[in-house]
């Protein structure tokens, strides 16, 4: 109310250093954001403090500093040091984006020191590498909003600005960057804007004749009912502008559709829900380098899930363990297609869909590194931040020592495991889905896939062929795909523990089951160790009254692994069945392990027979 009465602009240094940015004072002044701007920018600028790293023992000289509003400013600078690259890193480490971007952000600065370029980071998590005071040349301390990243750049005016490798919030403010009249290092904010606009995308591949999933945008309950006629179940639905799939479903009929949409429309009322067939089918991606010219592909990731649970939840596996070779050359095709009608100088990860024909569609392209950049460069020994980070400074592929084209697949399997910590979140359903839940990943490698899987799980924390024993509740949707699998398990000697509706069905299909028909049942069985996994696919998830629900949040509470995504489970029965002896392969010498190499490979065709 004050500064709305105030009509000079007086009182703005006292609201800055109050901490109001300068979108908050327009909005109190009910004055265009540009005209705070030019108010505030023409007098009233923010000094840098250095962080006294050594706890004022002595005078500390270390490169570290928080934004204030007062009077001193203690920037070190040297007249020498001119030729300068700042990095924008991803912020608060939260479920999808964190620490693989933190990776990338590291890397990026070793890559600029090696090239005689000095490196600022602009980050603000404590907890991360980059935000370590000897990381980088200079790193400030600040929120990754528009307002405070330009007015370092301001103060410190660097020849470009890398965007990439910071995630979605560090892509997101490439716009106010160039704006404010700082160049953006590799693909430019115009590329960026065509990846990202769902409709200038889709015009893109359109003209490059590549499919993808139909899809609409509503802002009424009316227009999205209109768009679920128009394309027909099951439809994936989410809010635009989300970052790591939040509040996103996958809906199989009308009634769970408008009950759903009533909710993303509460929300966010003010932006589209986007509304997309869903295409039942695998999942595959690849992070690709470009050069303008060229394209570079480390490998092609698989995910052992189908499409509709997110890549950062996914389990992937490089190279692909099922993928025909016309589905991978159709993928490379589009790859080189896409980064290159983009003019992509730096990463691009694009996402696919393969239905059951075969048929290959584009689900995304983001502009930038992704979370499985870290995993490909450990599974290929390619240092891809690195170079990267070169041609984004000009360098081309071939300067690199790189060409046009994808690495021949390597003789041994890596295998992508999330890590979850639902144990510490309390309420959260652990089904996997679109929206992601994962706060990490290990790796699993091995000459053979099976084994490759079974050591990312055991790294993940989850422990097989212990207690021999499994609950399964299915919904009735995946019974009949599931039937394989609880025969697989009764193969590997688990005694399988049934809900109701499942124990009736196992009768009818002559698999033996113990039935369980209540939570307390359940808890006893934990108790007393008998159980490894849980195996339940939802009929209605996140509805805390509901059975299910119950079980799989007892579960974790438990820390007994849930398996919600039946092709997991599928692939998991079958390294149980590859490897039945156990998985304490650690007991074995390396040559008694490769002796034992052509026993698991004749049971690997016996099974895929």
């Amino acid at each position: 109310e004050i500064l709305l009465k105030e009509g000079d602009g007086s009182l703005i240094p006292l609201a800055k250093k109050l901490g109001m940015s300068d979108a908050y004072i327009s909005e109190c002044k009910r004055e265009p954001l540009e005209k705070v701007q030019t108010e505030r920018g023409e007098r009233v600028h923010p000094v840098y403090k250095m962080v006294d790293t050594c706890a004022a023992e002595f005078s500390a000289v270390t490169p570290y500093y928080y934004s204030t509003y007062e009077e001193e400013d203690e920037v070190l600078d040297r007249e020498d040091n001119k030729n300068k690259v700042c990095v924008i890193g991803s912020g608060p480490i939260r479920i999808g984006q964190g620490i693989e971007f933190d990776y990338c952000t590291v890397h990026a600065v070793f890559s600029l020191k090696e090239r005689g370029v000095t490196s600022i980071i602009i980050n603000n998590n404590p907890e991360t590498v980059s935000t370590d005071f000897d990381t980088a040349d200079k790193l400030y301390f600040e929120p990754l909003r528009g307002e405070d990243v330009v007015n370092v750049l301001r103060k410190e005016n660097p020849k470009g600005v890398i965007v990439q490798l910071g995630g979605q919030t560090a892509i997101n403010l490439a716009k106010k960057i160039k704006d404010a009249g700082f160049d953006i290092i590799g693909s430019s904010v115009d590329s960026i804007d065509i990846a990202e606009d769902r409709n200038r995308f889709d015009v893109l591949l359109e003209r490059l004749n590549i499919p993808r999933p139909k899809g609409h945008t509503a802002m009424v309950l009316e227009e999205a009912i209109a768009v679920s006629e128009e394309i027909g179940f099951p439809l994936l639905v989410r809010p635009s502008y989300v970052l790591g799939g939040r509040a996103m479903e996958i809906l199989h009929n009308r009634t769970e559709f408008i009950e759903f949409v009533k909710y993303v429309l509460g929300i966010s009322p003010d932006y589209p829900i986007l509304i997309d067939q869903y295409v039942v089918g695998k999942e595959a991606e690849v992070d690709a380098i470009c050069d303008g010219k060229e394209v570079f592909i480390p490998g092609i990731m698989e995910h052992i899930e189908r499409a509709g649970i997110h890549s950062g939840d996914s389990t992937a596996v490089y190279p692909p363990f099922s993928l025909s070779p016309d589905v991978q050359r159709t993928m490379l095709e589009y790859t080189y297609k896409i980064a290159k009608a983009l003019d992509i100088r730096g990463f691009i990860n694009i996402q696919f869909a393969i239905d059951r024909n075969d048929r290959v569609y584009i689900i995304e392209a983001n502009p930038r590194a992704s979370r499985t950049v870290p995993f490909m460069s450990k599974a290929t020994g390619i240092p891809l931040v690195n170079i990267a980070t070169g041609v984004m400074l000009g360098e081309s592929l071939r300067d690199l020592g790189l060409r046009e084209g994808i690495l021949r697949d390597p003789p041994y399997y890596s295998v992508k495991v999330p890590v979850f910590s639902f144990g510490k979140l309390i309420g959260v359903d652990p089904v996997m889905g679109p929206e992601m839940k994962s706060t990490g990943e290990v790796m699993g490698i091995d000459p053979i896939f099976e084994m490759a899987l079974l050591k990312g799980l055991i790294a993940s924390g989850i422990e097989l062929n212990r207690n021999l024993g499994a609950i399964v509740s299915l919904s009735e949707r995946d019974r009949e795909e599931a039937l394989p699998i609880l025969k697989r398990l009764k193969n590997s000697k688990y005694a399988i523990y049934a809900t109701s509706g499942t124990y009736e069905w196992l009768v009818s299909e002559d698999v033996n089951s113990t039935r369980i028909s209540s939570i307390e049942e359940i808890e006893q069985l934990f108790k007393e160790h008998r159980i490894d996994f849980v195996l339940n696919t939802p009929t209605k998830g996140k509805d805390s009254n509901r059975f299910g629900f119950k079980l799989r949040r007892m579960a974790v509470e438990w820390q007994i692994p849930t398996l919600t995504a039946i092709d997991l489970a599928d692939a998991i029965t079958k390294a149980l069945q590859v490897y039945p002896e156990g998985i304490d392969y650690n007991v074995f010498s390396l040559d008694e392990y490769h002796e034992m190499l052509p026993l698991l490979e004749d049971r690997i065709l016996n099974l895929w027979r």
